[in-house]
């Protein structure tokens, strides 16, 4: 009797259980199987934007990246059950493969995963030469205080992270210009090593209008000792665009403007030897070689807003 007792007890604690079990299990092999992910391009190199692209229910309400401990999210494509996010590679990453885990989350609350492998190739970005005047480079103790309080207030500015997307579609270039210095070089001044451009610049005339990369919401306009005049453009969910060395601003801290509007005009303010824009990209705080970024973007539909 003991035995039937023990029994049945084992038979009803697995009958109460398994329902519960199978629709785990349910949920795991329906997110798996409803949530292909891909890369463009599959190898990126260090310093680069890289796309990803999924494909899951079009139930789900938010999808985001984890990429080195960093959520980035993602959006709603203009094909249904699609959905695109963009990170960028910082130009010192070491080469290696990572793991890139995709989280989406549908109007039951129901999780949905995929993952993927990504490698991360080196690049050779090359040494330039500098020279430039003494009191550019040797600075005197007030000037090296101005220099770190100016370098904090722009880190801190980039660490910020809005979550209200106001990119729209591909980015363009600010202007047409020769590329004069390349992203990532180390620079060589005077002689010593001053670290890596984290920037290209756009050798133009002076007076050249400077457009905006993409729709966002100014956040700096300030007159800096090594960008000069300088514009700060934040688009949202981590993306920052940045514009320095212009002669003239013609934005306000707390605009909002579309892609293609007047910032200002190419100058030679600051530490510069010439009329140049320096165009810089930061990606979730990745620095990425802007010229990576136009035509990695795809349109999005307004699901997003």
């Amino acid at each position: 009797m003991q035995l039937i007792t023990f029994f049945f007890r084992q038979f009803l604690t697995l009958f109460i259980f398994t329902p519960s079990l199978l629709v785990l299990m349910g949920q795991s092999a329906y997110a798996q199987n409803h949530f292909r992910v891909d890369s463009f391009p599959k190898v990126v190199k260090q310093g680069r934007v890289c796309l990803i692209r999924t494909l899951g229910p079009v139930s789900l309400k938010s999808v985001d990246i984890e990429f080195q401990g960093v959520r980035i999210p993602m959006a709603f494509g203009e094909e249904k059950g699609a959905y695109e996010g963009l990170f960028g590679i910082d130009m010192n990453t070491q080469p290696g493969t990572y793991p890139i885990k995709i989280n989406g989350t549908d109007e039951g609350n129901r999780i949905y995963r995929g993952s993927l492998s990504l490698k991360v190739e080196k690049v050779d970005f090359g040494v330039q030469k500098l020279s430039l005047p003494s009191p550019m480079v040797d600075l005197d103790k007030k000037t090296l205080e101005r220099v770190n309080q100016e370098d904090m207030k722009v880190k801190t500015l980039l660490q910020t992270f809005q979550n209200e997307r106001l990119w729209r579609g591909d980015f363009i270039r600010p202007l047409e210009g020769k590329l004069s210095g390349a992203f990532g070089v180390s620079r060589m001044i005077n002689g010593k090593r001053r670290g890596q451009h984290t920037g290209i610049d756009l050798q133009a005339e002076e007076g050249t209008p400077v457009s905006a990369c993409n729709s966002g919401m100014i956040v700096l306009v300030d007159e800096l000792f090594f960008s000069g005049k300088s514009v700060i453009l934040d688009h949202g969910w981590g993306l920052f665009s940045m514009y320095f060395h212009l002669s003239e601003i013609r934005v306000n801290e707390g605009d909002r403007i579309n892609q293609g509007a007047m910032l200002g005009r190419v100058g030679s303010t600051g530490r510069s030897t010439e009329a140049h824009l320096h165009w810089g990209i930061r990606m979730n705080g990745a620095r990425v070689d802007p010229l990576s970024l136009p035509g990695m973007t795809k349109t999005v539909d307004k699901r997003t807003e």
